[in-house]
């Protein structure tokens, strides 16, 4: 297989899971993704969660695929080195506070100066400029300054805190790595780079939801959890299981008639309009079924109801297994989840597990014509890793 960004170079200047997912999905799509870390503690992502071979799971399954070079960009030498690389490179991701780099002199203007049809990404919490620009915050501080949190849960109670982190994976990924991909293709087809800016905060405020559309349109905001499709419509809920939960999303009225018909209750079809009847029929007659029952009884396609599974569950259901949900990389000792895409209607095969900090260092400095002597040299005084780290 081909992938789509074989021959780019990215030069990944991030921490933590928005800019590392953002730059695995480039690195998925078979760019040559290079980790720029600091001689001190690097991508501290490293020490989260349970450690694998060495190295936490979720550095694992967002850094894959890279190679990893540290570079003191506070020293004269370092910042050199980091310059001739980005001559090199087709992309930088930073994502630094506002201006971090321009203080450090390899900021956007300067990168542009020598390479002008390089693409710059930069991604923040708020975004380059504002009020909140120098904010600190984390995915549920994003969550709660969008809206979104407001109406999770039911009306009156606390909102749950979500466990996956929302913004970071929309605003710091995904838009980020859209951005690049486009400023990528003008920067072929003219010559010609450019900036991209992203604020992980706008990955949740900007989502275009019914919720939103409707406030935007002039309807009240409802309260917590009454909004059309957060928990106001009996056929777009969740209802109790004996021994666990089904959603039920038979929003269009074919798929409705078909959940009423297979429960045996033709009066919700014609009282359909009549909510808290309908709430109260569903939820009594969903108490009497298990999930096994639910799912054997829900078999057809055209339903639109699914029974709640955990993670388990779902990587072990039979489609996860045929669509390849979970990949293995030789040497190391865990699955990781596959790129969520086919390319030519296949997954992109895994190339290399996640680097230990510094590991490339040689091998990329290498490449830009260092020598042995003064790589060594460099090692020893600490501007770039140390020769221990590398593998």
């Amino acid at each position: 297989m081909t992938r789509p960004l074989e021959g780019v170079r990215v030069l990944d200047l991030t921490r933590l899971m928005p800019g590392n997912y953002s730059t695995w999905l480039l690195a998925s799509f078979g760019a040559d993704v290079v980790k720029v870390e600091d001689p001190g503690a690097g991508d501290y992502m490293r020490g989260f969660g349970v450690q694998v071979n060495g190295q936490g799971a979720l550095h694992h399954l967002v850094n894959r695929g890279k190679r990893s070079i540290v570079i003191d960009l506070k020293a004269e030498e370092g910042r050199e080195a980091f310059l001739r690389l980005a001559d090199t490179a087709d992309v930088v991701v930073e994502s630094f506070r506002p201006g971090v780099l321009d203080r450090l002199g390899v900021g956007f203007e300067v990168l542009r100066r020598r390479r002008p049809q390089l693409v710059y990404a930069g991604l923040s919490g708020f975004g380059p400029a504002g009020p909140l620009a120098n904010r600190a915050a984390h995915d549920l501080n994003y969550v709660a300054f969008s809206g979104l949190l407001h109406h999770l849960g039911s009306p009156g109670s606390a909102p749950p805190v979500p466990p996956v982190p929302v913004a970071d994976l929309i605003g710091g990924g995904l838009n980020t790595a859209l951005a690049v991909m486009a400023l990528l293709l003008r920067a072929r087809n003219t010559g010609v780079g450019g900036r991209a800016d992203t604020a992980i905060a706008e990955g949740a405020a900007l989502i275009p939801a019914n919720l939103v559309a409707d406030l935007l349109a002039g309807l009240a905001e409802p309260v917590q959890g009454t909004s059309e499709y957060g928990g106001a419509i009996p056929g777009y809920a969740i209802y109790a299981l004996r021994d666990g939960y089904v959603t039920v999303a038979a929003v269009e009225p074919r798929f409705w008639r078909k959940v009423c018909q297979l429960l045996a209750e033709p009066e919700l079809v014609e009282r359909a309009g009549d909510e808290e009847f309908v709430r109260q029929r569903l939820t009594a007659r969903f108490a009497t079924l298990s999930r096994a029952e639910a799912r054997e009884l829900f078999a057809d396609d055209d339903t639109c109801v699914e029974v709640v599974q955990d993670y388990t569950e779902a990587f072990a259901s039979p489609h996860a297994k045929e669509a390849g949900y979970l990949r293995d990389i030789p040497g190391l000792d865990m699955p990781v989840p596959a790129a969520p895409y086919l390319i030519d209607g296949a997954r992109p095969e895994e190339t290399t597990a996640a680097p230990t900090q510094g590991q490339h260092t040689r091998e990329v400095m290498s490449e830009l014509g260092y020598s042995d002597a003064v790589l060594d040299d460099l090692q020893r005084r600490a501007v770039l890793a140390p020769r221990a780290t590398d593998g």
